[in-house]
């Protein structure tokens, strides 16, 4: 009996190795979303905290320290806008996405911006999901008013614990 319970448990062990989870899968498959339209506007200005000057420096006694000042500045804010439909069977809890700008002529990626929304999307449900994006006023914004768009799905959680992530191309 002992032998017979060993086995079972044994066999079942293997079994949870060997088994693919089913709740964190990868897949080549089109996720169960629609992307029906997106978009990019800025909206305004908006402040940030930031962290500067981090060095260290040691005082008389020998010790070293580590000294880091925060201050706040101004970024320009803009505001990634995709409006999405549930065609699968489950309801969405979370969706990760980028929003890409790519170069008209050549389809060079120039920017990728990576996404994170937390909104609840039944099945058959269209609603549009929206993040805001901070930049600094220092850095290259080119690509927004160059740069051909396009939204990717790349992780969709669902409420039933389980998960589809987009495969990784072999560029990534």
């Amino acid at each position: 009996m002992k032998r017979a319970l060993f086995l079972l448990l044994l066999l079942a062990g293997l079994y949870s190795v060997a088994a693919p989870r089913a709740a964190d899968k990868e897949d080549a498959s089109v996720p169960d979303v629609s992307v029906i339209s997106f978009d990019w506007k800025y909206a305004g200005y908006q402040s940030a905290e930031t962290v500067s000057e981090n060095s260290s420096n040691s005082n008389s006694t020998g010790a070293t320290g580590y000294k880091a000042s925060r201050k706040t500045v101004y970024v320009f804010k803009y505001t990634a806008r995709a409006t999405l439909k549930n065609t699968g069977g489950k309801t969405i809890k979370a969706v990760s996405w980028e929003y890409v700008f790519r170069d008209a002529k050549d389809e060079k990626e120039l920017k990728r911006y990576n996404l994170q929304s937390r909104q609840e999307i039944l099945p058959g449900e269209t609603q549009t999901i929206t993040r805001d994006v901070g930049l600094d006023p220092k850095e290259s914004t080119r690509h927004i008013t160059t740069g051909k768009q396009s939204v990717e799905i790349t992780r969709i959680e669902y409420t039933d614990g389980t998960v589809w992530r987009r495969q990784k191309s072999s560029e990534e």
